[in-house]
């Protein structure tokens, strides 16, 4: 909190803007998870200003599987919360924002001001209740699967890992011969292994297992690694 506080504006200055909400992130998109505890001190803090708390958690679930907690305990934190349908979850599309009564009808009313809305939407949310109904219990497996790659990675001299343990579904990393050609290089030998990523950002990649990635293509590429890592240093 005491970084957040810093930050906070509450007196009027015509040449700042005056703070009038803290938004967390939980689990934060390089991966990682924030504890309850941090949530809560940050949640007593903005309650002391005045503020409300909005929570980011497209991956809301992640991170609870991660910090052993429900993630009502998470949200318990927080004033606000969306989290996302699609992302950990499986299904084709999809958020949910959660909060207050009063909270969700003025989201209505501001949706319907500018346009939102859709009609026959009944098979997404179907779509949306097979994925916390389904996929809510098989996570722990995205998560295994992605402590395998990240370790298989952290095995070769070719890679530098972020996070040889992630804390959920995502892997981190760099070429350690970085730059432009060696980066496509390893695109080039992925796609002739049948693997495929986006391209990397900054020169970052990020590999994600979900409910599309098998046991027998994590083996897969698992197996592969040792000959692409090979030639990325030849």
């Amino acid at each position: 909190w005491p970084d957040i506080a810093s930050r906070v504006r509450l007196e009027r200055d015509q040449h700042f803007p005056v703070s009038s909400l803290i938004c967390l992130e939980n689990a934060l998109s390089d991966g990682s998870v924030q504890p309850v505890h941090s949530m809560a001190e940050i949640k007593a803090g903005a309650e002391t200003a005045g503020l409300p708390v909005h929570l980011d958690g497209a991956r809301l679930f992640n991170a609870a599987l991660s910090l052993g907690v429900n993630a009502s305990e998470i949200a318990g934190e927080v004033d606000s919360l969306m989290f996302c349908l699609s992302k950990g979850l499986g299904a084709p599309v999809g958020s949910l924002l959660c909060g207050p009564e009063d909270f969700i009808e003025e989201a209505f009313y501001k949706r319907k001001i500018m346009g939102g809305g859709m009609r026959q939407a009944g098979i997404l949310a179907a779509a949306g209740l097979v994925a916390l109904d389904e996929e809510l219990p098989r996570l722990v497996e995205d998560h295994q699967m992605a402590q395998e790659l990240a370790k298989a990675f952290f095995s070769l001299e070719a890679f530098e890992v972020f996070t040889p343990e992630p804390d959920i579904n995502m892997v981190f990393l760099k070429l350690r011969s970085g730059g432009d050609a060696a980066e496509s290089k390893f695109l080039r030998l992925l796609e002739e292994a049948g693997i495929l990523t986006y391209p990397a950002e900054g020169g970052v990649f990020r590999f994600v297992t979900h409910r599309d990635i098998s046991g027998d293509q994590l083996s897969h590429t698992l197996k592969a690694l040792p000959q692409i890592a090979e030639e990325l240093v030849d």
